[in-house]
């Protein structure tokens, strides 16, 4: 989403729902860009599972298609929507 500068982007921080979950880097442009055409706010995260268990124990047993997990999350207000457009991008 970029810098957070006006009232309606902290709002965001504060109100907001996951409406994607994956491990698809795929799947998560698609996500990205149907909110961006449909001027829906939207943050984003990657969480990297592997570095923690690399620590413990190497890559063993690591499977790399699951190494890195995305979140989006809209405003509450949005969430309805969000998930009806990401349905039908993810699931024609």
């Amino acid at each position: 989403m970029g810098n957070l500068c006006g009232k309606d982007d902290i709002m965001l921080l504060f109100n907001k729902e996951e409406v994607y979950i994956g491990y698809s880097i795929e799947d998560l442009s698609k996500v990205i860009n149907i909110l961006k055409e449909n001027k829906i706010k939207y943050t984003h995260r990657e969480i990297n599972h592997s570095e923690r268990s690399r620590r413990r124990f190497g890559s063993f047993g690591i499977n790399k298609d699951y190494e890195i997990q995305y979140t989006v999350s809209v405003n509450k207000k949005d969430k309805e929507e969000a998930e009806y457009l990401i349905n039908k991008a993810l699931h024609p």
